[in-house]
């Protein structure tokens, strides 16, 4: 076969979609040979978590949004002459009586299959997007993803897995508490996480402290943005402690106007960092690495053959 061929068959875009209690994500990637390229980004804050956290179903109003939003999704991926889509969904579908209805209708009018996964399995497909972008070789590592219904903690140790846990504590489902019950419940949590570190890992060995999901890329923005610092893919332990302290202080409003944040961004952060800062002070540890991964990304890589040499992400 002559080599302009074999290089037209190894070019493929492909899809990926992630279903979140918070909002549904989506990025666009394309394979020329062994290289990786995210060429579009798409987000849409539909809030599931907030009936399913609360009700226990999806509302009518809001499978209706998440069904437009698939639809507009599919007419983008035409556009892109996308030719394989994987979609996933998490804690809120999970969790919803209704979400096998909901996966239904949007398989009935777009044709996308989604398959419901359990926390355990979110982790892996996370671990294996940060696999490709942080060297994780003689290293113990915990990789916290933190979304809108559920946290997992992935124990690594010299590049496997180590153990797996996912907590029902999530942005989304915090929201409704109040300061002093937020704080008890992240206390609650927190305790749980330490056990289950203690049990597979010394503290005083760990290496790396690895955050992904939206709210952490967030802080990381704030960081590089508002802060001034070089780059978005780390933050200090001081740095999140007065992000907490300066978030804590301001009004919704505020945090709008002043750390730039979207509407459906600037309510969940403030959980997201206060579990980010407990469990750095629990472990001790000064640094948090946040590449720019997560769910999306490592479903990408899942739908591959192999992992690519070069992998572009989009900021």
């Amino acid at each position: 076969m002559p080599s302009y061929l074999n290089k037209f068959m190894e070019f493929q875009t492909i899809a990926a979609i992630d279903l979140g209690s918070n909002a549904l994500r989506a990025v666009i990637a394309r394979k020329d040979g062994d290289k990786v390229e995210i060429v579009k980004s798409f987000r849409e804050p539909l809030r599931l978590g907030e009936d399913v956290f609360q009700n226990g179903t999806i509302s009518e109003m809001k499978m209706q949004k998440t069904e437009e939003a698939f639809i507009k999704l599919f007419h983008i991926f035409t556009e892109y002459n996308v030719t394989d889509i994987k979609a996933m969904a998490t804690s809120a579908m999970r969790d919803s009586k209704n979400g096998p209805i909901l996966a239904k209708r949007i398989a009935h009018s777009t044709g996308i299959e989604i398959e419901t996964i359990r926390g355990n399995e979110e982790a892996q497909v996370i671990f294996h997007a940060v696999k490709s972008q942080v060297n994780l070789k003689r290293k113990n590592a915990i990789l916290m993803d933190i979304g809108g219904g559920s946290t997992e903690l992935i124990l690594v140790r010299n590049e496997e897995i180590l153990a797996v846990e996912s907590f029902n504590v999530g942005t989304v489902r915090l929201l409704k508490l109040d300061q002093a019950t937020l704080e008890k419940e992240i206390s609650v949590q927190m305790e749980r996480m330490i056990q289950f570190i203690k049990s597979h890992l010394k503290l005083k060995d760990i290496d790396l402290f690895i955050g992904t999901g939206g709210n952490l890329r967030r802080i990381g923005k704030i960081r590089k943005k508002i802060l001034g610092k070089p780059t978005s893919e780390l933050a200090m332990f001081n740095e999140i402690h007065h992000m907490e302290e300066a978030i804590l202080s301001m009004s919704y409003v505020d945090r709008i106007r002043r750390l730039e944040l979207d509407q459906n961004r600037a309510d969940v952060i403030l959980p997201a960092i206060m579990l980010t800062h407990h469990l750095m002070q629990k472990l001790k540890i000064e640094k948090i690495l946040l590449p720019k991964v997560g769910l999306k990304e490592g479903i990408i890589l899942s739908m591959l053959e192999k992992v690519p040499k070069v992998f572009i992400m989009k900021d």
